[in-house]
């Protein structure tokens, strides 16, 4: 009734309907990603002094650290991101070679090689190498503890240059292992002394720090959100 009242006192209707087209594809709108925290565990490492309680050979000494995770679902590895020497290392004279390296296949850190020639000697090492688990896969602290593994490589006095440290590298004269249980990785800092075995009776004086580090990262997100809608034409 309404519509032909308009009609009679001279209203001119345009009606308009979008039909959605049989061949019509939807297009792909995509919102803008908004910046996101990185979570990433970060476990340092300060190894201050090597004392040798009563080594049965004297010779090139050397530690090697490595990290994983326990739980073998975690498949990534701790990877070395930082070095520090906070102090002057205090090796003696011509008890040390070369410096200290990091070995991207096995993703290791591996002090200066120092000479070890009597007992109760002391090498004043004060480095630091922090090591970084990225979460972001899990987005959360983890619950798998983390096992930390200390090396003693040896190498006999006598040895020097490139076939030193290939002697280095051969094999661990012995191996300490820490387990840093899943409750220490939301912090920690602690005095943990390394001991090997009764054949190699030296002291490690080292002191671990574990914290979460979040990193802000523009433009990166977390999913990706799509819109879909039709564009249809006018009939």
């Amino acid at each position: 009734m309404f519509h032909n009242l308009g009609w009679f006192i001279g209203l001119n209707y345009q009606v308009r309907s979008v039909k959605k087209p049989p061949d019509a594809k939807p297009r792909l709108a995509k919102v803008k990603p908004v910046a996101m925290l990185d979570t990433v565990q970060e476990i340092a490492i300060y190894i201050h002094r090597f004392h040798n309680l009563d080594l049965f050979q004297q010779g090139w000494y050397q530690i090697k650290l490595t990290m994983r995770w326990e739980d073998s679902e975690y498949t990534s590895v701790g990877t070395p991101a930082r070095v520090v020497q906070y102090e002057a290392p205090d090796l003696g004279s011509g008890n040390s070679y070369g410096v200290w390296k990091i070995d991207d296949t096995d993703n290791s850190f591996s002090t200066q090689p120092f000479k070890i020639k009597y007992a109760r000697q002391d090498i004043l090492l004060s480095i630091m190498i922090s090591f970084n688990f990225p979460l972001v896969k899990y987005e959360a602290p983890s619950t798998s503890a983390v096992i930390l593994k200390f090396e003693l490589m040896y190498a006999p006095i006598l040895e020097a240059g490139p076939e030193l440290q290939a002697s280095l590298d051969a094999s661990p004269a012995a191996v300490h292992e820490f387990r840093i249980p899943s409750k220490a990785l939301l912090g920690l800092h602690s005095y943990c002394p390394v001991h090997f075995d009764a054949f190699h009776a030296v002291l490690v004086d080292v002191s671990i720090h574990i914290c979460l580090l979040r990193s802000y990262t523009p433009g990166k997100r977390s999913s990706s959100i799509v819109v879909y809608f039709w564009v249809g034409r006018e009939s």
